[in-house]
């Protein structure tokens, strides 16, 4: 079954987290992650995310403003994948912290993410067809999608932070 992600942009996670809590999401710990974007010429991604216990490259092709995890690449440290990002010919990596808790919800996740400690987004991971039934659900249909990377939106709002590889 594929899965696919969309996300919103949100002003707070305040009616979401009312609505989570009324319709019993099971919500896991909150989780810390950095990634490494490589500069992409159109919505593709291509990115290191460092976790606090293993890294993996993320390979992830964007449709509609919807992904769609392609691959994961486990590797042992943030080093051998920046060295394996640059081994591929990237130069450039754009830094995007996010804080986020997932809420296990009708055979999906509902994300809320905080991104670089101001962009409040939530992110539906759900297989094809259900994302606009759970959007509605949770009150989302009418709340600005992202259909952009993130590092493209914080460039785009002129916040993104970048290092040579």
């Amino acid at each position: 079954m594929k899965y696919q992600e969309k996300k919103y942009k949100v002003d707070s996670f305040v009616t979401i987290s009312k609505l989570l809590n009324e319709k019993g999401a099971k919500n896991e710990k909150e989780v810390v992650t950095m990634h490494y974007y490589t500069q992409q010429p159109n919505n593709e991604v291509v990115k290191l995310v460092e976790y606090d216990n293993h890294n993996e490259i993320h390979i992830l092709t964007e449709s509609n403003g919807k992904y769609l995890l392609k691959q994961k690449i486990p590797v042992l440290t943030t080093e051998a994948g920046l060295k394996w990002l640059k081994d591929k010919g990237y130069k450039i990596v754009d830094l995007v912290k996010m804080v986020y808790t997932d809420y296990e919800y009708k055979n999906g996740i509902v994300g809320l993410y905080v991104i670089n400690d101001f962009l409040y987004s939530v992110i539906l991971d759900f297989p094809e067809g259900q994302l606009k039934t759970i959007e509605n659900e949770f009150g989302l249909s009418n709340i600005e999608i992202i259909n952009i990377p993130y590092n493209k939106l914080l460039d785009q709002l002129g916040r993104l932070h970048s290092v040579d590889l």
